[in-house]
């Protein structure tokens, strides 16, 4: 009976093994020379300028969530052109719904302004 869960378990320990020695060995491995330079921020290249405490407008957020919704279509496209081998008419009336829902929900965004990175107010 026990004798199911022997290979199982041998793969769930060796992957559990494997898993945690690739995470610990460069921690015990690795050389440590911690320099002042090393400790300095790096972003991009570019010595860092000002405080690490600096604000973000809100506007960023709003563009990075728009694009993902509208990433997030895109991603939904693919699966929809198998679909579409099977049932093309079936298929072309849900992406024009889905379509046209996505495209009046980018038109409200225009029409209110969430595009516009000028103004201050939300």
């Amino acid at each position: 009976m026990l004798q199911a869960y022997v290979g199982p378990l041998i793969l769930l320990s060796l992957g559990a093994g494997i898993g945690l020695l690739l995470v610990y060995a460069p921690t015990l491995l690795a050389p440590r020379r911690p320099l002042p330079q090393k400790m300095v921020p790096y972003e991009s290249g570019m010595d860092p300028v000002g405080t690490t405490r600096q604000r973000f407008s809100v506007h960023y957020y709003k563009v990075a969530m728009l694009f993902t919704v509208f990433d997030v279509e895109l991603a939904l496209m693919y699966p929809w052109v198998i679909f579409f081998r099977e049932d093309p008419s079936w298929a072309l009336l849900l992406f024009i719904s889905f379509t046209g829902v996505l495209a009046v929900g980018y038109v409200y965004l225009l029409r209110t302004g969430v595009f516009d990175w000028s103004r201050k107010e939300l």
